[in-house]
């Protein structure tokens, strides 16, 4: 059954919270830029991506995924899952935050924007699909409970 708008919203604000700390500061940390000058507007901008691409069918196309290569309720399920919907989220904001980091607030070159979207999806990756594994039951189950959905 697929989850009203407003269960979306309420978990995309529980989930997305620690996903967009962690990324922002992996990414700052990366770019050599992590103050807290560069972090509140690209946490800020993650934050709002991230909220966002909840609306899209990221999670049926990751649930579709895993029903095709394991057993629901499992945990290759979960991660197989996670894994793609991870993937959607990390693809998104890593092009639209380093865009803002090397264009808005580095006034870098269009070489040095492709060389940090390179460098930076697996560094973000890696935690986005741990947060995803840990976090995700957590949220989801605030959400219901915030929603008596």
């Amino acid at each position: 059954m697929p989850k009203s708008k407003k269960l979306t919203a309420v978990y995309a604000l529980i989930m997305d919270l620690p996903l967009s700390i962690v990324v922002t500061i992996v990414a700052l940390a990366l770019g050599g830029n992590l103050s807290m000058e560069r972090f509140i507007p690209s946490f800020c901008l993650a934050y709002v991506l991230t909220f966002f691409i909840n609306f899209l069918p990221v999670g049926m196309i990751g649930f579709k995924f895993a029903s095709k290569h394991a057993e629901d309720n499992t945990f290759k399920f979960g991660l197989l899952a996670n894994m793609i919907i991870a993937l959607f989220f990390v693809v998104i904001l890593d092009l639209v935050m380093t865009a803002f980091g090397v264009f808005v607030a580095g006034h870098g070159t269009m070489s040095e924007y492709l060389f940090a979207v390179v460098a930076g999806f697996i560094p973000c990756y890696i935690p986005t699909l741990i947060i995803a594994m840990v976090w995700y039951p957590v949220a989801d189950k605030a959400s219901r409970a915030i929603c008596h959905e």
